[in-house]
């Protein structure tokens, strides 16, 4: 019989503490109720806790915040229109939330991944990552143009180019079509098609949502600053960097280049 022991001094370096706690966890909880816990927590910690932080930021030190804004001070969106955006992404949460429920219930509340006490090795969370962000991005950039067809844009679209200065909450302030369409689906399909350990994409999913909310956060600095830049940009422009890889941007000859926002800002 093969035992594995634990010293209580040294636990908290051992890479199987935390193998051993998901095992435990597993065997105590259905793996439906845990993956949507799991999914939830992720939300919180991973989309509203900096997302919340950043708008802190902008509260606590004014002065430091709008020298960090990309675009001017007076493009910057009201304090109305940030509590009405916050109100919508709650919303928007809850509904996904629903949808989850709803689909877990038609599936026997059976998990929409793969709920295994076996954890994921590297290689295979590295191969299912770099899967997503690949498929990811083909997703959204062609689910992002038809979005701004003229026949749709005023219908669904437009609602998310109310904020021309992006902050980071608006990242989710959407219409549910292209909450669903854009927001949702091209995260979760390419891991859902390789039914792929529920851990990986959590880790995938905490990436996706940080990287979205400094992406709309309108700062220069934050994790991402020329993914920051870029996106900005789209939400001044409107028709340019439609994706967040550039690649299909740069094929599609729709890569916007932002030249002038530095002297622009400056001779304000």
């Amino acid at each position: 019989m093969n035992t594995t022991k634990f010293s209580t001094t040294n636990s908290s370096h051992d890479p199987t503490t935390f193998a051993s706690s998901w095992t435990s966890v597993c065997a105590t909880y259905p793996p439906g109720l845990l993956e949507l816990t799991l999914f939830v927590t992720i939300q919180l910690i991973f989309f509203w806790l900096p997302s919340t932080l950043l708008l802190l930021l902008e509260l606590t030190f004014p002065t430091f915040s709008n020298r960090h804004k990309i675009q001017l001070e007076r493009r910057q969106p009201t304090w109305t229109q940030i509590k009405h955006c916050i109100k919508h992404v709650a919303q928007n949460n809850v509904t996904g939330t629903i949808i989850h429920l709803i689909i877990s219930y038609f599936l026997g509340f059976r998990p929409l991944f793969r709920v295994d006490p076996e954890m994921p090795s590297r290689r295979e969370m590295l191969k299912d990552i770099v899967f997503a962000l690949v498929a990811r991005e083909v997703l959204f950039y062609y689910t992002h143009r038809l979005l701004h067809h003229p026949r749709i844009y005023r219908y669904i679209h437009k609602q998310h180019h109310q904020f021309t200065a992006p902050m980071a909450f608006a990242a989710q302030y959407a219409h549910p079509v292209e909450h669903l369409s854009a927001n949702l689906l091209p995260i979760v399909l390419p891991l859902l098609y390789r039914q792929t350990h529920v851990l990986t994409f959590c880790t995938y999913l905490g990436y996706s949502l940080l990287e979205t909310a400094a992406t709309h956060s309108g700062y220069d600095f934050f994790c991402f600053p020329l993914k920051a830049r870029m996106h900005d940009l789209h939400h001044e422009k409107f028709n340019v960097n439609f994706g967040g890889l550039w690649a299909l941007d740069w094929l599609h000859g729709t890569a916007g280049v932002d030249e002038v926002r530095v002297d622009e800002k400056k001779g304000k």
